[in-house]
């Protein structure tokens, strides 16, 4: 017999003896065998691919900018879409990692401040690490919340320091393997992204406190001087003149330059008034709000029971957000009274700053109004809580900001209260 070539199913040509192996029922080996491997190969490298698009993504995306709203909102973003988290929580660890505060929430993350101690075993177990860790939850071993049944917790790091911590959870169980490989990038990019944005904004301020001292340096040395000059020209003129209605003339404005004189006086004052260590917060707002009451003929009054700040830089924070409260009042809501409060409350030191005057909505949409941003800059930076209302229930009228600082951010610990 005579072989007959034919073709096989790969259109090469192949003897009879090929397609009778092609029908045979043992094990592959060869070409068969390696196709087998290649496609596992293939779908490793493909999910591989998938986190590496991913983490692009965000490398791009996060550092975009130096607002650290809108990181945080960002990253956030980045990990319900990229993961399809249930729950998103991100917390910001002080400037010692000690103290953690709940700044995003989805879901039904509960809001909170959290001392390092505090932290659930599971959790606190993902902070000396450089990667994900996953938990299955339970009733008693739950996440920030309370329903959730699956989660993954990572530590948000910059410049070798903690920043944060980031959580993903679910509230159903979950298969997250490749979730805690993208959520471990996330991390490395938040962490950094979060730290660029508080640099930008600690050098933004610190440009601002800069620039406010220049400003009344200024003011005092040419506006100042040139107005006292001014004044002292007019003393002059009107002690040669004979002629009383010139007299009168120039005596009205001899009383301009003085009232100006005053209003420069007074904006050196705010421009230049600080916290000084050796003075107790309570005595520079007392003596910063005598001084409004004077000048404005407000009636301030104050109900203050102000704790012991031992960080410097926290009391010099709290101080900014409260003369920046204050002056607000005084010259944007045409109040005839302001309201000082402070008390501590278990672990908490509440504040308030209020007044009844126009209230919020006659005077929002003022394009230079940073000041209420400030404030709010200034209390994420310490761990405080802020709320803006009105003083008066069921009414427009009036604004109250009040402020909820955990006393163990400002005192290590010890909830020292003067009597």
């Amino acid at each position: 017999m005579r072989a007959v070539v034919g073709q096989d199913s790969t259109g090469e040509l192949s003897w009879p003896l090929v397609d009778r192996r092609q029908s045979r029922t043992d094990p592959p080996k060869g070409f068969e065998r390696r196709q087998g491997v290649d496609q596992g190969h293939i779908d490793k490298l493909s999910s591989a691919n998938q986190i590496l698009l991913a983490l692009q993504k965000i490398a791009i995306t996060l550092p975009s900018s130096f607002d650290l709203e809108k990181v945080l909102d960002q990253g956030v973003s980045q990990v319900q879409d990229l993961i399809n988290a249930d729950i998103v929580t991100i917390l910001l660890a002080d400037t010692d990692a000690a103290n953690f505060s709940i700044v995003r929430g989805r879901g039904s993350a509960r809001s909170l401040s959290l001392n390092i101690d505090q932290f659930p075993q599971h959790i606190y177990a993902a902070l000396p690490v450089h990667r994900t860790i996953s938990v299955d939850l339970s009733q008693d071993q739950q996440g920030f919340a309370s329903e959730a049944k699956t989660g993954a917790y990572c530590v948000l790091r910059s410049r070798g320091l903690v920043v944060g911590l980031i959580a993903a959870e679910w509230r159903t169980k979950q298969n997250i393997e490749q979730a805690v490989q993208i959520l471990t990038g996330i991390a490395d990019a938040l962490g950094v992204a979060i730290d660029n944005s508080r640099l930008f904004r600690d050098i933004r301020r610190n440009s601002a406190n800069e620039e406010r001292l220049r400003i009344a340096r200024d003011l005092h040395d040419r506006t100042g001087s040139t107005l006292a000059f001014i004044g002292i020209e007019l003393d002059r003129l009107i002690r040669l003149q004979q002629d009383q209605t010139t007299i009168d003339d120039l005596g009205t404005i001899r009383a301009h330059i003085s009232k100006t004189i005053t209003e420069v006086r007074e904006m050196l004052f705010d421009l230049r008034s600080g916290h000084d260590e050796q003075i107790s917060l309570t005595d520079t707002v007392e003596t910063f709000v005598n001084r409004i009451a004077e000048r404005s003929h407000i009636n301030v009054r104050r109900e203050i029971a102000f704790p012991i700040v031992n960080d410097p830089h926290r009391a010099s924070e709290i101080w900014e957000m409260f003369k920046e409260a204050i002056l607000n009042a005084e010259k944007h809501s045409r109040c005839s009274e302001i309201l000082i409060k402070s008390s501590v409350v278990d672990d908490l030191w509440i504040t308030s700053v209020s007044d009844n005057g126009v209230g919020l909505l006659a005077t929002k949409g003022r394009e230079d109004s940073y000041g209420i941003t400030g404030i709010i800059e200034r209390a994420e930076s310490i761990g405080a809580t802020i709320e803006i209302s009105s003083p008066f229930p069921n009414t427009d009228y009036g604004t109250e900001i009040l402020f909820s600082i955990p006393l163990i951010h400002i005192q290590n610990g010890e909830a020292a209260v003067p009597s």
